[in-house]
């Protein structure tokens, strides 16, 4: 019989990279203990599309979301109101027209009226930071 590996493998793993970690912090910040934040970065080279954009419909699905044709897989991503340089995060998803559809709650956010406006979808990648 093969051995089987329960959850805590990844953990254990994982939290001995973090005690590695810690033990290379500077003996005069040691006290002050590690810090881990991820940081959203742009990433074009994974997904970016430039076009128009309309607001979903008034019965629309709330939230920060957003529609493309062509994505290959859904992402995170920023989008940019490229007129008055409003931004919002949204989950992005693949969508059959040829527009770019944005959620109710994304369109308010980026300034977007009834009338469709140019806009560029980058997709988002987290980045840990380590600090002391």
């Amino acid at each position: 019989m093969g051995e089987r590996r329960g959850r805590g493998g990844r953990g254990r793993a994982g939290a001995l990279a973090l005690l590695l970690l810690a033990a290379c912090a500077p003996a005069d910040q040691a006290d002050e203990g590690m810090t881990i934040r991820f940081e959203d970065r742009a990433a074009p080279g994974a997904f970016e599309r430039t076009g128009s954009a309309v607001r979903d419909g008034p019965d629309g699905a709330p939230g920060m979301w957003a529609a493309v044709p062509a994505l290959p897989r859904p992402e995170r991503a920023e989008i940019v109101n490229l007129d008055t340089g409003d931004k919002a995060v949204v989950a992005l998803f693949r969508t059959g027209g040829a527009a770019i559809r944005v959620s109710n709650d994304a369109a308010d956010a980026l300034g977007l009226g009834g009338k469709p406006a140019a806009v560029r979808v980058t997709a988002l990648r987290s980045v840990p930071e380590i600090g002391y």
